[in-house]
């Protein structure tokens, strides 16, 4: 018997076992994430009473997971070996009969939920990216290459890794389009590259060219010899980690013309994913040009990991999601979770 099905059996005979099992683990995590943090700012992280939160935390200085000092609480390497023991179990397998009917329904290699909101916790965010970092170290070989897209999400993905990931496999990350025309270069493609490989230790190529050119340009450019060197390191990419975003935004951020929005209102786009833009039911309505891979390209890469969070994603990934993309592992958060089975029941009723 594995400890999640002791759990369940415990459930049954005191019903707020799992609750408040699940509210611990997040206060730990919590302390981990801000340390050393204070008794205040921890009740507006979790949304406690003073009185819970000084009853919560006396018994996990108890229990020896944190300590108390004048700087404020920190996790103890009890603590450290407890949350890393628990990881998984508690963020994966709560979630089992969900993702299988995600999984099954859009046809997806994998899908994983975690607990809460991207967009409200930042339990949920370091769990969701740990999470992604554990299952691409898993199917990780020698030489990997890692192609990355930009956003904000993926600007958090970066920010967030360690030297663990990938660490012995001498990877190389690489941005899988062109930079996108926007002022804000922290969130652009290579910005994520450059920044996830020097966190992770790894070696990284950019790839200098802009996103959305005329023909004739694109034509140009691809002769070049810096941006052929780095064409041929996107060829072999293995891995792909990518987020999704909301058609209209993309749009904008993309300084598309007023003639190719139009085009985008008039068929109803939801979402966007490597420089294509969808409808509701995952038929591509425009796709922009730039050096690099498109989403039909994509489509040949061994593994895509895409990882979106906040309810107000939902519109556009379940769009993406209908693209049918059979070799993405989808991480997500419970939110997303909720939106997506309430559509699949409406649609299957």
């Amino acid at each position: 018997m594995n400890i999640l099905q002791m759990l369940r059996m415990q459930s049954r005979l005191i019903p707020d076992i799992v609750d408040k099992f699940n509210k611990r683990y997040e206060l730990l995590l919590s302390i981990q994430i801000h340390q050393p943090i204070g008794r205040k700012s921890l009740i507006d992280i979790m949304s406690m009473t003073e009185r819970q939160l000084r009853t919560e935390c006396e018994i996990l200085t108890k229990l020896g997971l944190i300590n108390k000092n004048t700087t404020g609480m920190t996790i103890t390497e009890d603590g450290q070996k407890f949350l890393a023991d628990f990881k998984n179990y508690i963020v994966v397998d709560n979630f089992k009969l969900e993702t299988e009917k995600i999984k099954n329904y859009f046809g997806l290699k994998k899908v994983l939920v975690v607990k809460g909101d991207f967009t409200k916790s930042d339990v949920t965010k370091k769990n969701m990216v740990n999470l992604l970092f554990d299952n691409i170290n898993d199917i990780l070989s020698k030489g990997s290459v890692i192609g990355v897209s930009g956003g904000s999400t993926m600007q958090y993905v970066a920010s967030n890794v360690d030297k663990t990931f990938g660490y012995g496999k001498d990877i190389i990350i690489s941005p899988i389009r062109g930079a996108l025309t926007i002022s804000n270069t922290g969130y652009q493609s290579n910005d994520i590259a450059t920044q996830l490989a020097v966190n992770s230790n790894h070696k990284y190529q950019l790839l200098h060219a802009p996103d959305n050119i005329e023909s004739s340009t694109l034509d140009e450019l691809i002769k070049e010899p810096i941006v052929k060197q780095s064409l041929d390191i996107i060829a072999k990419t293995s891995v792909i980690i990518h987020s999704v975003g909301d058609a209209f935004e993309m749009a904008q951020r993309r300084k598309l013309p007023v003639d190719v929005i139009s085009l985008l209102k008039e068929n109803f786009a939801v979402s966007e994913a490597f420089g294509s833009y969808f409808d509701a039911d995952g038929n591509v309505i425009y796709s922009t040009k730039t050096i690099g891979m498109s989403s039909s390209d994509v489509k040949n890469v061994a593994n895509i990991f895409t990882i979106a969070g906040g309810c107000d994603k939902s519109e556009a990934i379940y769009s993406y999601l209908n693209s049918k993309p059979s070799n993405t592992t989808l991480i997500i958060d419970e939110s997303i979770c909720k939106k997506i089975l309430n559509k699949l029941n409406k649609n299957i009723s």
